[in-house]
């Protein structure tokens, strides 16, 4: 038995779940925040409340369906392993369940706070990816469908994010104009998002990253 045990594998699934816990922490951060959720959580947050369906099943719901459309898009390219993802969007379906009940106490009132809270998010939103990425062991359904349409169309990276965003954007704002009337969970803070999580994890990765490394021994 103790054979079959892989320290290394262990602390790689142990720095996983750290990454993804962090990560929904930081999408809970910005929905306390009430200035704009994420981009790739957008869908699943307007679809939560126009169907009054908890946050966290929402979300374990549209990133399955991440994976279907990672599927459809690279057709034969696509590895069955990859549907594996689909045990990912549930795991953080649920820790997005489980941090909006840690932030489950009353909005600040005070625009500053909120703001700051939001900043806040960006930074922890950026911690949880560098933390799951270091792992390397299996995307998230929304970075796994960027890489299949970075793949399939030959776009750099950057410019898949970007249109990948969009794309997900407009099916939320979308949704939401046409159930709810209005405009839900697409702010200002969804464009510093945009904006902030690529770049704040490029700032922390050259000297956060080896210390993670050390850490978790890998």
């Amino acid at each position: 038995m103790a054979a079959l045990f892989n320290p290394r594998l262990f602390r790689r699934i142990l720095l996983f779940l750290v990454g993804n816990f962090v990560l929904a922490m930081g999408v809970s951060m910005a929905v306390k925040s009430d200035l704009g959720i994420t981009p790739v959580n957008s869908i699943a947050y307007v679809s939560s409340r126009i169907f009054y369906i908890d946050h966290g099943l929402m979300t374990a719901i549209v990133y399955c369906g991440y994976v279907l459309f990672q599927f459809i898009i690279l057709g034969k390219e696509f590895r069955l392993y990859s549907f594996l993802q689909m045990g990912v969007a549930i795991l953080f379906g649920g820790f997005v369940s489980l941090t909006n009940r840690i932030f489950s106490f009353p909005a600040p009132e005070a625009y500053w706070i909120r703001f700051l809270l939001m900043l806040a998010s960006i930074v922890v939103l950026a911690l949880g990816i560098l933390l799951y990425l270091r792992a390397n062991l299996m995307p998230q359904p929304a970075d796994g469908l960027l890489l299949a349409v970075q793949k399939k169309t030959g776009w750099k990276l950057g410019n898949s994010k970007v249109i990948l965003d969009i794309i997900i954007l407009a099916v939320a704002l979308t949704l939401s104009l046409i159930a709810a009337g209005k405009i839900i969970g697409i702010r200002e803070g969804t464009l510093l998002a945009i904006l902030g999580v690529g770049k704040t994890i490029g700032f922390i990765s050259g000297w956060l990253g080896p210390k993670i490394d050390a850490l978790f021994k890998l």
